[in-house]
């Protein structure tokens, strides 16, 4: 499972950078994308019926039969007009494009509304019945949207710092593979952390017994200017199992 940033490059761009970095070596067969739905409200997961999606570096196969196996199931939907508008998928696949420019892997884009606890479980167990075991399950979000802009304005004393502990707390919860935790804790804390349905979704699909994790990135568009009346955060994460496959040649 991976998590990253869907800003602009200017913004997010070398955050998300260090995660595709670690990702070059180990290209997977399948990258399952899981974004928020910024535009079109939606009560199931959309999925797309495109055959690919276009960048201004080619095309980027989307797989066909996994999206008709997941289209089956009742929390899953094919929504193109939801996709239409979106930018979290399109964002990634320049930068996957960049990574493995010999071949890319399908994926299948899919956005995941708010859902409920029972719910997302759902959602997670008809997607653990698709993953294979050189997939990856691409988690593209933002974090804490700060600023009046957002709507919203929890603290306004010491920002950066704050900002900083707000989004630790939803990080850890990440890092600990707790995807109740995490919805949990954006249900206290209230945080503007667009992708947490995607996250906790991603999570509740199950990790390897002794996964290792790691933060490899973390900023703020705040910190580019040092102002932070409206800032949004990113970060990159990474829980995997630690085997590298290249031990076995």
């Amino acid at each position: 499972i991976a998590v990253v940033p869907h800003a602009g490059f200017v913004y997010s761009g070398a955050t998300a950078g260090r995660l595709y970095g670690l990702l070059g070596p180990c290209k997977p067969k399948r990258v399952f994308i899981l974004s928020p739905n910024h535009r079109v409200p939606l009560h199931r997961v959309a999925l797309s019926s495109s055959s690919a999606f276009a960048t201004p570096l080619g095309d980027v196969a989307v797989d066909q039969e996994a999206t008709s196996r997941l289209a089956a199931h009742p929390l899953f939907a094919i929504d193109d007009h939801a996709h239409a508008q979106e930018h979290a998928v399109e964002i990634q696949l320049p930068l996957m494009q960049r990574v493995w420019p010999a071949g890319l892997p399908d994926i299948v884009p899919l956005l995941v509304p708010h859902l409920e606890g029972a719910a997302g479980r759902q959602v997670a167990h008809a997607l653990q019945k698709e993953l294979q075991p050189d997939d990856l399950l691409l988690v593209s979000t933002d974090f804490t949207h700060y600023g009046a802009a957002f709507g919203y304005v929890p603290f306004s004393r010491n920002i950066p710092a704050a900002l900083e502990e707000l989004d630790a707390g939803a990080i850890l919860k990440v890092l600990a593979a707790d995807a109740d935790g995490l919805r949990q804790y954006g249900r206290e804390t209230g945080i503007t952390m667009c992708g947490l349905a995607a996250a906790a979704v991603a999570l509740d699909c199950g990790l390897p017994a002794g996964y290792e994790g790691a933060l490899l990135h973390y900023s703020r568009s705040g910190d580019r200017e040092n102002d932070y009346t409206q800032s949004v955060s990113y970060a990159s994460v990474l829980l995997c199992s630690g085997h590298d496959h290249r031990e076995e040649a």
